[in-house]
């Protein structure tokens, strides 16, 4: 761009990303860079609310504006003028809110060179994330990287959880489960809200199955939404007799924060390509995670952000799941259980 922006004259920044959870926990990197630079800024996040529980205290977020809680578009476009921001990172773009952005008089824009309306944006990014060559992560650092000219590749994460948050978990999980602070639990989070290929259900329970023979010091809490009741059904209808022992249904039970915290204290978390798999890399939790072998949802663009991932795809180019096999689960779970 022509023009230089002098960082300290940014005071207000706005970066929005209203989509689904993993992606607004991928953007989280892009923040705290964000803060990190303009460091004299506020920063307010546009998203959705379902994301409010998890990023309440979240270190480098001064605020928030939830994009359900207008009713149109108009309404949308008034508060965003209001707010008089200097910079505005649109890191989902989308035709209705990069006008809203453009009519605001915000002075300085940053999207992507290759839509249709990119000529609403005056900082214009030239990357086509659907080739999947980078991580998703390092798309959205990019943003950033346009407008300073420097590369940065600096992942981080500043989630806090409190310890009163976690003993008032614990509670919850002897009430529930009668489990106490002494036991060593996995967490298998089998569905993925369509947003990813999943691993068969009869895959999950030839690995559930091995793991109750080598692993009897561990339990494991299955997690997921109401969303997710059809896969968590019947993957538990066949351990009837280890249901509520070592096996423990927690269907639609813990809020987004709880389950952040639920992950927090889990020994393993193993999962489909869906939003909790981005906070337990975000926690920097020992992982196994199925992916397909195909762009644009493959692991080079959407895996996990922990240095303790085990990522399992087919085998070449393919998105055929049942190629993955529960001993290779069992395998990487126990690696990553000895560690």
């Amino acid at each position: 761009m022509a023009e230089k922006i002098y960082k300290e004259k940014i005071k207000k920044i706005l970066i929005s990303r209203t989509d689904n959870i993993g992606d607004v926990i991928l953007t989280l990197p892009l923040i705290s860079e964000c803060k990190s630079y303009f460091t004299s800024a506020k920063l307010v996040l546009l998203t959705k609310s379902v994301v409010k529980d998890l990023l309440m205290d979240y270190e480098d977020i001064d605020e928030f504006i939830f994009i359900d809680d207008f009713k149109n578009n108009i309404d949308l476009f008034k508060k965003i003028r209001s707010e008089c921001f200097d910079i505005v990172f649109s890191v989902y773009p989308r035709l209705s809110l990069a006008v809203i952005f453009f009519l605001s008089g915000i002075k300085y824009r940053v999207g992507t060179a290759y839509r249709g309306y990119s000529f609403l944006y005056n900082i214009k990014v030239k990357e086509h994330r659907k080739s999947a060559e980078k991580h998703e992560a390092q798309y959205n650092l990019n943003l950033l990287n346009t407008v300073t000219g420097e590369y940065s590749q600096n992942i981080n994460f500043k989630f806090k959880i409190s310890e009163n948050e976690k003993q008032v978990l614990i509670k919850k999980l002897n009430n529930k489960f009668n489990l106490t602070p002494d036991d060593k639990f996995i967490i298998i989070h089998p569905g993925s809200r369509q947003s990813a290929l999943d691993l068969p259900l009869k895959t999950l329970k030839e690995y559930i199955q091995k793991f109750l023979k080598e692993f009897s010091d561990y339990k494991i809490i299955i997690t997921g939404t109401k969303n997710d009741e059809y896969q968590i059904n019947c993957l538990t209808k066949s351990f009837q007799s280890e249901i509520g022992k070592v096996i423990f249904n927690s269907l639609d039970m813990f809020n987004l924060r709880e389950l952040m915290i639920l992950i927090e204290l889990s020994s393993l978390f193993i999962s489909n390509s869906t939003g909790p798999i981005h906070i337990a890399g975000a926690l920097g939790k020992k992982i196994i995670g199925f992916y397909p072998n195909v762009s644009p949802i493959s692991p080079v663009r959407w895996k996990p952000l922990s240095n303790y991932v085990r990522i399992l795809t087919p085998t070449l180019i393919s998105t055929n799941m049942e190629e993955i096999k529960a001993e290779q689960i069992i395998q990487h779970t126990n690696e990553l259980l000895k560690m």
